[in-house]
Formats: C-alpha cells, structure tokens, sequence
C-alpha cells in the first residue's frame, strides 16, 4: 500500500510575534496519533522529535521558516510521506511612538499632552507610565492630574516638573496582545517667556506714513500674537496671530502706548506681555 501522508497545521497560523507560543500538529491521513513518533524539520533539515503529535515552543526571530513534518510508525518504523512546507514568519513586536505636544520646551504654568501611537494596527488602548521618585516607574491614569482620551495624556499645568519622565505601551485583545514600549521622553520646564517689542520707526512716526510693530520671541513657531494699545486688556486685544503688526496709515489717535503678547495651545497658554512701547506722532 503506499506510505501516507503527513500535514502539518500551525496554531496560529500566519505571522506571530515574539514571545508568542506556536504549536506544531503533525497529522498522518487515516491513522491514529498513537501509533506514530513525530519528527519535525525546519527548513527542510534541523529535526526535532516529539512523541505526540503536537510541539509547542515560544518563538523569536530566528525561528522564522519553513516547517514540516513526518511519522515513524512505532510498530515496524515505517515513516510516512512528509509533509508540505508550511511558511512560519516571527516579527518583533511593533513598537509605540510618543510625541509631545510642545513640542519645544514647556514653559511654567503650561500643560502637556502627550500622544502614543502605534502604525499599521488598530484596536490599541494605551498604558503610561511616570518614573517614579525612587527610580522606578509608576502606571498613570485618570486623575485630576492627568487626563487620559484614547491615545492622549494630558498632563495638568501645576503638575508638570522639569525633568519628569514618562513612556507608553500599547495593549489590546487581538494579536499582537501588547507592543513595544516606546522610548521615554524627559519634560524640559523653562520660565515664563517674555516677548521684545520694536518699531520698524526710530522717532516720532509722522502722520499718513506706515509703521509696522514687531513682536520677537524666541522659538516662535507655533505661537499666535495678541497686540493691545493704550492698556493691557484682553477683551480689547487684536488678534492678527502674527508676530508683526502693520499700521498702515498713521492718525493722531494711533499714539500711545502698545504691548504684545503671544499665546499657543488649547485651552490658551499666554506668555508676559512685553514691555510697553510708546508711538508718538507728528504732523512735520
């Protein structure tokens, strides 16, 4: 009669992840389990034998390849066909990214959101972690202190520490069940700022001509201005969110004093104003 024919299944099948535990199941078409030793190869060499018919081992990298399998009958020794190639691909786990939103330097008194994402999957819930005092580290979660939304932690302003260390993990139900954990980063917490405002006009500005205002600060990307005139007031500031402002024609009324300010963020974080620069107006 002819030999039968052995068929390898995987479980689970397809890609797996390192850590994860993958079973090989040598089947011989139309006999039992007990009347058969197994031998299973790798690339069709490196055997390894079992006594049943399912070996199980938890994977890494190097185990991707190409399996098979064969019986050897326990009575006479006769081995079976061997089975077709079965393709087994290990990955490492993918890996979390965090981001944090400043990205620059967080100034007092400001709050930080930071991000975890993890590319090419869904279903993730995420895990944060704080370093703790002692030196370890510590899970975060909702709290007064830290708002949790998904894939975001907000950190509250007065909580916020130069040199706090924080990192995240990505966890769900499908495969993988977990991620990588992402790199740690460290908050760097630097004073208030406080923006410089100049005048394109050196003197009195005559009346009918242009002046344009110039707010400066320091690694300005990612701030709007606010311009006030006469007094600080926020109910009365303008707004055109960038760091000049342009009087086009000068009048009389356009004298006085004006200040700037800048502000980035949601809810608004606000730096000083700047010091107050007088315009003063002239007809000659």
């Amino acid at each position: 009669t002819e030999r039968p024919k052995a068929s390898l299944i995987l479980v689970p099948a397809g890609q797996l992840f390192i850590g994860e535990v993958v079973t090989l199941r040598c089947d011989i078409q139309g006999h039992t389990d007990t009347e058969w030793r197994y031998s299973f190869y790798k690339n069709e060499y490196q055997p390894f034998y079992s006594e049943v018919r399912e070996y199980s081992f938890s994977v890494v990298e190097s185990d991707s390849g190409k399996y098979t399998c064969r019986g050897e009958r326990r009575s006479d020794s006769q081995t079976s066909e061997i089975s077709d190639a079965v393709a087994l691909t290990v990955s490492a786990l993918p890996r979390a990214t965090l981001t944090v939103e400043p990205e620059s330097s967080v100034f007092t008194g400001e709050s930080v959101t930071l991000k975890c994402e993890i590319k090419g999957y869904v279903g993730w819930t995420y895990q944060w972690y704080k370093q703790a005092p002692w030196g370890g580290w510590t899970a975060v979660s909702q709290s007064v202190y830290h708002t949790v939304n998904r894939d975001t932690l907000t950190i509250r302003a007065d909580t916020v520490i130069n040199g706090d260390q924080y990192w995240c993990r990505g966890e769900r139900h499908d495969r993988p069940t977990s991620s990588q954990n992402s790199s740690s980063v460290t908050l760097t917490v630097n004073e208030k700022p406080k923006p410089e405002l100049t005048s394109s006009h050196k003197g009195a500005a005559l009346i009918g001509n242009p002046v344009v205002l110039y707010c400066e600060l320091d690694q300005s990307a990612g701030w709007r201005f606010y311009w006030s005139k006469h007094t600080q007031s926020p109910e009365n500031e303008t707004k055109p969110e960038t760091h000049s402002y342009t009087i086009s024609s000068v009048s009389v009324s356009d004298g006085g004093q004006y200040w700037c300010r800048a502000g980035r963020g949601t809810p608004v974080y606000y730096t000083h104003y700047s010091d107050a620069l007088w315009i003063n107006t002239t007809g000659e």
